[in-house]
């Protein structure tokens, strides 16, 4: 074994060593052969392997090389052949000599020029001119905001009703019983019974009745019962049994004795005894006067209150009776009881607000608007107490021109507007721009610091409190005598909501004592102008989506710069604001904007704008 692995391993290294040897003389030769070819073809003449070959053919004359960008040779070569061959000619001929295309008079736009030519003189008959004026109009649908108040009563109610329980009070009662449990204790018969009732016994009376006058009658007999004793003799009449401050129970065990004094066969007169009073021979009735525990019902009058909202967030404004008192009666087990109140239910009323027309006073008297919408700015239990509204409103806008030929033409440029539906362009254009120079005032004013535009400033009026007056109102203030107890910035604030200078935030209860609300107030956002009004609700809460805080704390913040850029002002209705321009409002004096105004107002008129 160990001689077969030796020849093996010679075997392989004599292998090993002869391909060593082949692998040295492969890569000999390839190294010897490199780059021969390439020196073999630098040396070969092309004529000797190509038949036919010339180093310069008459196509070299067009060829400029891979880098040319034209060859001039083969473009007056070109232009050469053009002019002289027969083939060229005939190309040009036909370009020169080739005939127009014809014009058909049938053509709808041409035959329809024709038809008004040919008709010119009737269409014009019977007028000294070709032009006559007429009058345009049209209608205009313009969409106002407002705020108003809707009537509303809000209350809770507090109703009566019969209810009763149960009273443990103590009754004079007369308890009798007939004892029957005799038994023989000592010399003695005993009596055990269970007392009747709980309370106090206050007294006792014993009689004994002989259906069979027994042996014994006419003996002495000494009674014995709750401590007291008596002693009396059979045949005698019911007897008081003297009682001392017994108390019992209903159910508990008590025990009366009864000793005979008979001469002789005492034994025989107690076995009587108790056989009679068990088998009704003899009847022992003990009656007791009892101060008893007793249950009785009791009526009472219980309040239950039904109110659907919080109202420690709410002043009470007024309380009325709305169910007039009396008796009434009620009957339990069997007995009947009265009951008497003076009001049977109380109607406690926390909100109560007529309906405030509010800044839709004006749209709401012209039968040329109609409601669009409504959005609920604040309600309670469902019930919406302040409303925001849109007005669609009607307006018939007219204007002059020349009818001429079929074609209006009016010098003001008023056809166009009412061509294409934009008689309040100016307006709108005008605002828009007026509210750019006013945020840019705005932002120039505060030199940098804190840049913000259309701030405003938080204000609240008092809406329900003691002594009620509603310094809220968003109309009347000049009827009202009511409201001359309101504060001078309560009224500054109702001139302003007038003005449509406000936004409304909400309500709150301004003051609480021991979680009853005794006044409650609203919170307004008030701005300067009608134009920073209008931007902040439609852009900042309509675009942005940026609130303003609560009623107690009105965030009236101006707009930054980044939101200013951000809004759309194309978007945003100015009608609120075109009465401010029809009379006679002052816009920011700047004269570039002034120009762009002009400008726009130049481009309408040519109908070259938008």
């Amino acid at each position: 074994m160990k001689q077969a692995l030796i020849m093996a391993a010679a075997m392989l290294l004599c292998a090993s060593g002869l391909a060593n040897t082949q692998y040295e003389d492969a890569s000999k030769y390839a190294d010897g052969v490199k780059g021969r070819g390439m020196d073999t073809l630098k040396g070969t003449d092309p004529s000797a392997v190509i038949p036919g070959y010339t180093a310069s053919p008459d196509q070299s004359e067009y060829y400029g090389g891979t880098t040319a960008t034209s060859n001039t040779a083969l473009d007056s070569n070109g232009t050469a052949a053009m002019n002289s061959s027969e083939a060229g000619k005939t190309i040009q001929d036909v370009i020169k000599n080739r005939p127009s295309d014809p014009i058909s008079t049938d053509a709808p736009f041409i035959s329809g020029s024709l038809d008004v030519e040919d008709q010119a003189e009737t269409i014009t008959q019977g007028t000294d001119t070709q032009c006559k004026e007429v009058n345009v109009n049209k209608t205009q649908i313009t969409n106002y905001t407002c705020e108003r108040t809707p009537a509303i009563e809000l209350a809770c109610t507090r109703t009566a009703s019969v209810t009763g329980h149960d009273e443990t009070t103590q009754e004079n009662k007369s308890s009798p019983l007939t004892l029957t449990g005799a038994s023989r204790e000592g010399n003695r018969v005993r009596v055990d019974f269970s007392m009747p009732a709980s309370g106090a016994v206050t007294g006792a009376t014993v009689a004994l009745q002989y259906p069979e006058i027994p042996s014994y009658q006419g003996a002495t007999l000494t009674i014995t019962a709750f401590g007291g004793t008596v002693v009396t003799t059979a045949a005698r009449p019911p007897v008081s049994l003297p009682v001392t401050n017994v108390s019992a129970t209903a159910g508990q065990g008590a025990v009366l004795y009864i000793a005979i004094q008979a001469s002789g066969h005492l034994d025989q007169a107690i076995s009587t005894m108790i056989s009679n009073l068990r088998s009704g021979k003899e009847v022992l009735t003990l009656t007791m006067q009892m101060l008893a525990d007793t249950s009785v019902w009791v009526p009472d009058i219980t309040w239950t209150e039904n109110c659907p909202f919080d109202k420690s967030e709410q002043v009470l404004t007024g309380t009325a009776c709305t169910d007039p008192g009396g008796d009434r009666t009620v009957t339990v087990d069997g007995k009947p009881y009265t009951v008497h109140s003076d009001c049977w239910q109380y109607t406690d009323t926390y909100v109560s607000q007529r309906a405030d027309n509010g800044t839709c006073d004006t749209y709401m008297k012209n039968a040329a608007c109609t409601v669009a919408g409504t959005t609920c700015l604040e309600a309670l239990n469902g019930n919406c107490l302040r409303e925001q509204a849109v007005f669609s409103c009607e307006e018939k806008v007219s204007g002059s021109a020349q009818l001429c030929g079929g074609t209006l033409v009016c010098a003001d440029g008023s056809c166009d507007h009412l061509e294409h539906n934009s008689v309040n362009d100016f307006q709108s254009a005008v605002s828009g721009l007026a509210a750019l120079a006013a945020a840019g005032k705005d932002i120039a004013a505060l030199n940098g610091v804190n840049v913000s535009a259309f701030t405003g400033a938080g204000k609240s009026c008092r809406k329900a409190m003691a002594g009620f007056s509603n310094c809220c109102k968003d109309s009347g203030w000049g009827q009202d005598a009511g409201l001359a107890s309101c504060n001078t910035d309560e009224k500054a604030l109702g001139e302003a909501k007038n003005r449509k200078l406000t936004i409304y935030v909400g309500s709150y209860c301004a003051h609480k004592v021991l979680g009853v609300c005794l006044e409650k107030k609203e919170g307004y956002c008030q701005f300067d102008s009608k134009l920073a009004k209008i931007i902040q609700e439609q852009g900042r809460r309509g675009q942005l989506g940026i609130g303003f805080g609560s009623g107690e704390s009105p965030d009236c913040r101006g707009l930054t710069v980044d939101e200013l850029q951000h809004l759309n002002f194309a978007a945003i209705n100015f009608a609120d604001f075109y009465d401010d321009l029809e009379n006679g409002t002052t816009l920011p004096a700047d004269q570039t904007l002034i120009d762009r105004v002009k400008q726009q107002v130049a481009d309408k008129m040519q109908g070259g704008g938008k």
